[in-house]
C-alpha cells in the first residue's frame, strides 16, 4: 500500500479501493505517514473509498472526529485532510460533520488543517461551508501566514475564484 502511494500509483490506488474495502483501513493508517505525499495521496485515495464503501467511511469519519478530540490524544490534522478529501468526494457524508469541524476553529494547532478540510468540502459544496465563514475569519484574527493563505484559499473557492 505505501509504495502504491509513495509512487503516485494513483489508477492502481483506486482500483485496489474500489475492489478491496480492507484498503481503507491502511488508507486511514497512512494519512499519519511521515512522508506528507504519502498522507496527502491515501487522503485522496479515502475521497474514492468514500464514492465505494460509503457505510465503511462513515465508521471512518467517526474515528478521525474522535481524533480531533483533546482525549484522544492523536495529532488531528492529517486526519482534517482525510475528512477533507472525504467531503469533496462525498459532501453528503460530511455533511452532518461541517458544524463539528468547524467547532475546531479555535485550535490554532488545527486551524490551517481545518481551513483545507472546509476548502476540500467547498470545491463540491459550498453551501455546507459558506455560513462560518465569518466565524472562520474571526478565527484567523492574529493568526500566522500558513492560517492566512489556507483562509484565502477557502475564499477564493466560496467566491468561486479557486481553480482547484
Amino acid at each position: 500500500m505505501r509504495v502504491l502511494l509513495q509512487t503516485g500509483a494513483d489508477a492502481r490506488l483506486a482500483e485496489l479501493v474500489r475492489s478491496s474495502p480492507r484498503t481503507v483501513r491502511h488508507l486511514v493508517a497512512r494519512l499519519w505517514d511521515s512522508d506528507e505525499v504519502v498522507g496527502a495521496r491515501a487522503a485522496r485515495a479515502l475521497g474514492d473509498a468514500a464514492l465505494a464503501h460509503p457505510a465503511l467511511v462513515r465508521e471512518v469519519i467517526r474515528r478521525l472526529m474522535w481524533a480531533l478530540n483533546d482525549e484522544s490524544a492523536t495529532r488531528g490534522g492529517p486526519g482534517l485532510i482525510g475528512l477533507g478529501e472525504i467531503g469533496r468526494r462525498s459532501p453528503d457524508l460530511i455533511a452532518p460533520y461541517v458544524a463539528a469541524l468547524v467547532a475546531c476553529k479555535d485550535d490554532r494547532g488545527l486551524l490551517a488543517e481545518l481551513l483545507g478540510a472546509l476548502g476540500a468540502i467547498a470545491t463540491s459544496a459550498p453551501g455546507l461551508v459558506v455560513q462560518y465563514r465569518s466565524a472562520l475569519e474571526r478565527a484567523t484574527d492574529g493568526a500566522g501566514p500558513r492560517e492566512r493563505a489556507a483562509l484565502a484559499a477557502l475564499g477564493a473557492v466560496l467566491d468561486g475564484s479557486s481553480h482547484e
